[in-house]
């Protein structure tokens, strides 16, 4: 009975904290709000944005993993028609998921590496900035992220079967390039336990089982015959541009990125190796009778492939080291694990005891209080743009515009948009290719549009006029109104524009490096600059 209350108090404290990041966590990422929430709006509501990676030229994007959300959002439709609760009911579902695959994660530690090892994981996972991030966010990395978690117990479990499976599902429906983290597997299955002809029977069957009505739903879609995930690596591998035409940052973008989310895990985590290589060039062993530490970094490389494939790439954004992040909290709990049997092994128990605690409650406390500050932080410096359209009116027959500017980048979905509402973007000193919405058609997402390329380069119809604006959302950032310039403080224009509601927003640029990364109010408040989120209403004149 006490094991069963143990786990269903795992259970229950995984889902709680998943569903915290459901409830309060920010879109980050405006591909998340444009090529997922949007294209996911349209096929359930009938309208939405539509980007060029879903034109049927390209065909970039699989209409089959938005179906894997639509479908329950659908069902939930029928029983209740109001957008923000099916945004956020969506995220609730992800969030479970995420929690059962940890929880079925955690039991397999538990059972291969030891109590200590899968408890420490479960501790730095429940504190871990990353993965309050990405657990809930409709990406197919966070989805190639759910695979990773799946991926380790079944190899921990030498679990051929759903190793290959959950691997074709994740390489065909959701990021192609997730099948990386599944390499080593693979190799293991095939040249240490020669495992060739099993593997290769599960391949195909799963490869079919899967691939056959992704590429079926999404030839129906684009009214052609498309096969997205081979559509992604060509334009990502095989094209003269690439994705480099935007996101280029240096290597100290993941550096920055990876600490923020993942503070002390990610430094002892990329040091495995080093211990571990380091007390077998001494001849250490550990006391107990658990996963063996050259077998353990084993399990750990496709965290080290990962980095090595995305670090070198010019193109980087925070989401494409989502699918490993569950490797940070593992490669620190293997650490910790064989550092405290190291130090019995040298020491002796006795002696060992106070050191030992004392590193285990640094790292500990460290964790979670750089975990949690940071998860306050993007969640309430940054929250404005998600609660903005709160404060718009009741809607009515006539259709309305919500315009954005220079935060197009920021609107969160039409889910957040009230009905006979639309989304507008109007001129900014951004001079790439805006979304433009779906042809509301019985075929649109068949058309091709003379507006869409593959170049990054802005068009004409995606721009809305200003004057037909009935409302217009705005970061007011103290500066004086320039109507000459492209990105004017809307708010400063009295006459044209009345507030309607106002919210803090931090401005990151002008504050503080510390104080804006994490939510310590004694310490951060004087350190922030905050800017005024606004939703504003054209003034109408009689």
């Amino acid at each position: 009975m006490s094991a069963l209350k143990s786990n269903m108090f795992v259970v229950f404290t995984l889902v709680v904290v998943r569903v915290q990041s459901a409830l309060w966590s920010i879109i980050s990422d405006c591909d998340e709000t444009f090529n997922y929430w949007e294209p996911l709006h349209y096929l359930l509501k009938g309208s939405g944005f539509q980007t060029w990676e879903y034109s049927p030229e390209f065909g970039l994007r699989s209409y089959s993993y938005l179906w894997l959300h639509g479908l329950p959002a659908k069902i939930l439709g029928f029983v209740v028609d109001n957008g923000v609760v099916i945004f956020y009911s969506v995220r609730c579902l992800l969030a479970i998921v995420c929690a059962l695959l940890e929880y079925r994660l955690y039991k397999v530690l538990g059972r291969k590496c030891g109590g200590g090892v899968c408890n420490l994981w479960l501790f730095f996972q429940l504190v871990n900035a990353g993965m309050y991030i990405s657990s809930t966010a409709l990406l197919p990395s966070s989805f190639a992220m759910y695979i990773t978690l799946a991926t380790i117990a079944a190899w921990l479990n030498d679990d051929l079967r759903t190793g290959v499976a959950v691997t074709a599902l994740s390489g065909l429906i959701g990021w192609p390039f997730a099948v990386i983290v599944a390499i080593p597997f693979a190799l293991e299955q095939l040249f240490w336990k020669r495992q060739i002809v099993p593997f290769v029977k599960n391949a195909l069957l799963f490869g079919c089982m899967f691939g056959i009505p992704i590429v079926l739903i999404d030839s129906v879609y684009f009214g052609k015959f498309t096969v997205a995930a081979w559509n992604i690596i060509h334009y990502n591998v095989f094209t003269s541009h690439g994705p480099d035409l935007y996101g280029v940052e240096p290597v100290m973008f993941y550096v920055k990125n990876l600490f923020l989310n993942h503070n002390i895990t990610l430094v002892l985590s990329v040091c495995y190796p080093v211990v571990v290589i380091l007390a077998a060039a001494l001849g250490v062993r550990n006391t107990k009778n658990r996963l063996s530490p050259i077998r353990g970094l084993w399990v750990m490389t496709p965290l080290y492939l990962w980095l090595l494939v995305f670090v070198i790439q010019p193109h980087k954004e925070e989401r494409f080291i989502f699918p490993v992040y569950p490797f940070f909290s593992l490669g620190t709990a293997l650490l910790l694990d064989q550092t405290f049997s190291h130090m019995k092994r040298y020491f002796g128990a006795a002696k060992s005891t106070f050191p030992n605690r004392l590193m285990g409650f640094a790292v500990l406390g460290i964790a979670l209080f750089l975990g949690v500050t940071r998860m306050m932080a993007s969640s309430i410096y940054y929250r404005a743009p998600m609660t903005i359209l709160n404060g718009l009116p009741a809607a009515n027959d006539q259709e309305m515009n919500v315009c954005y500017g220079k935060e197009w980048y920021r609107f969160p979905g039409s889910f957040f948009l009230p009905p006979s509402y639309r989304a507008r973007f109007v001129e900014s000193s951004f001079t790439g290719m805006l979304p433009a919405y779906f042809q509301e058609t019985y075929n649109g997402t068949q058309i091709v549009h003379p507006y869409f390329n593959d170049q990054n380069k802005g068009h004409p119809h995606m721009l809305f006029e200003l004057s037909e604006c009935d409302f217009l959302v705005d970061l007011d950032t103290g500066a004086f109104y320039d109507e000459q310039n492209k990105e004017p403080n809307y708010s400063l224009d009295r006459k044209m524009w009345s507030i309607v509601d106002s919210i803090n927003f931090v401005q990151a640029a002008k504050s503080e490096s510390f104080a804006r990364a994490y939510y310590v109010p004694s310490m951060s408040y004087p350190y922030l600059v905050y800017g005024r989120y606004n939703l504003l209403q054209r003034i109408k004149f009689n």
